[in-house]
């Protein structure tokens, strides 16, 4: 046999050096190789259907490392409703989380949510409403830590519940598993004055953007945007001009302060179309006068004492959820959805979270390694160019053909050393 060594066999090693991956292991101990087969089938191929992850195998050292697995259609279907079982996931998480926060058990995090379209006769499958969108889907809830990145636990809720009222529940949950949360920024459709009075009597601080047509951001606004514009209201964010006031509020009996922020290529942006088109509608000055001091306006709500400048830098680590749907999306292959019940379902998702966990971490060292050769690496690129890496099966040895040089820059940035053979005994032990 000739099979795709490079990508797989680097994973395994990378897993087997990290304390965090080893819930991995044994969240189903009797299914072991199964279950890795499948994280592994979930990054190493694209949009791959459970019903092709026995071909995938058989032609890669998957098929020597993990020699237990069953990868047949009827097994997979099973494994995923055994994983998506609720004391199984209790306790993987509890181990996970454990093995991210040890004693600590604090975390400033961000929450967001993500619709999973499908047309499958689950009961959580129902009519969306997202932002104007409509869909029949189930909606994903991350949780992820600001400090460092990672995924730290999921959660899902039917399509047709909005996600003001998960927040609590979410929060809720953590605590169950000793995490107790010391900040939290939070995706705008997560806010309500009764959210936020319940996280802030729990003593959680937190931040999150205000729809304009909330009444916290209609008082704040106004008033305060005619002379937003000023240069004492001027902020430096990288490239970008950025004025912020900041206003004190009261939610209840708590202080807190809404920041209000006019970008200016925003502005600009703006700006010109909405006097053109006054003009071609003929719209009085006094309404386009009043709509212009609008424009490139938002509001972030804090219920911590920021400096201005403090803002943004804050409130955008928010993109790393963005960025983790992606992965999770992209790269471990949360879509489409091929399952029929509730149970597979959860358990697809854990299998998704696994490999997002893998990715994100992968990601982050690659970004740490100061090198010209990590800085023009992805984790797609990696696995890319190590599935050129093939290893041929003998009786007694599998012997790993020798590596290109994008290989071995691979290997030189992850510390590893590519075995001139491997004996087959010593896998099956």
């Amino acid at each position: 046999m000739i099979l795709d060594f490079g990508d797989s066999w680097f994973l395994e090693q990378y897993i087997a050096g990290k304390q965090i991956f080893q819930c991995f292991r044994d969240v189903l101990p009797d299914q072991n190789d199964t279950v890795m087969a499948l994280v592994l089938f979930r990054l190493l191929t694209h949009k791959g259907a459970n019903c092709h992850a026995k071909i995938w195998y058989e032609g890669n050292y998957a098929y020597l490392s993990y020699p237990e697995a069953n990868l047949t259609s009827q097994n997979i279907s099973k494994i995923l409703k055994e994983l998506g079982k609720e004391d199984v996931q209790r306790d993987f998480f509890e181990k996970y989380l454990a093995s991210i926060y040890g004693e600590s058990g604090a975390a400033g995090i961000l929450i967001d949510s993500t619709g999973v379209p499908n047309a499958t006769k689950m009961d959580i499958t129902q009519i969306s409403n997202h932002n104007g969108d409509i869909s029949r889907e189930v909606r994903v809830i991350y949780v992820i830590d600001r400090r460092n990145n990672m995924p730290i636990y999921f959660r899902y809720v039917g399509g047709n519940i909005i996600d003001v009222t998960t927040l609590i529940t979410t929060v809720s949950e953590l605590e169950q598993y000793g995490i107790s949360v010391n900040h939290a920024i939070l995706d705008a459709g997560y806010f309500s004055e009764k959210n936020a009075i319940e996280l802030l009597e729990s003593g959680v601080p937190f931040m999150t953007r205000l729809a304009p047509n909330k009444p916290l951001f209609k008082d704040a606004a106004a008033g305060n945007l005619d002379d937003l514009m000023s240069q004492k209201y001027a902020y430096r964010y990288g490239e970008r001009l950025v004025f912020i006031k900041k206003v004190p509020i009261k939610i209840g009996d708590y202080d807190a302060n809404i920041f209000l922020c006019i970008d200016e290529d925003m502005y600009l942006m703006q700006h010109k179309k909405t006097i053109l088109n006054a003009i071609d509608d003929k719209k009085g000055a006094d309404e386009t006068d009043a709509a212009v001091k609008q424009l490139g306006a938002f509001a972030i709500l804090a219920t911590e004492d920021l400096e201005e400048s403090d803002l943004f830098p804050l409130y955008y680590t928010r993109q790393q959820v963005e960025q983790v749907f992606d992965i999770t999306k992209n790269y471990a292959d949360l879509l489409p959805i091929r399952v029929e019940s509730k149970q597979a379902f959860a358990g697809h998702l854990l299998i998704c979270f696994m490999a997002t966990a893998i990715i994100q971490k992968l990601q982050q060292e690659l970004l740490k390694r100061r090198s010209k050769k990590a800085k023009a690496l992805n984790a797609e690129s990696i696995f890319w160019y190590l599935r050129n890496q093939k290893c041929k099966v003998y009786k007694d040895y599998t012997i790993p053909q020798e590596p290109r040089k994008e290989v071995n820059a691979i290997y030189d940035i992850f510390g590893m050393k590519c075995p001139h053979k491997i004996e087959l005994e010593q896998l099956l032990l």
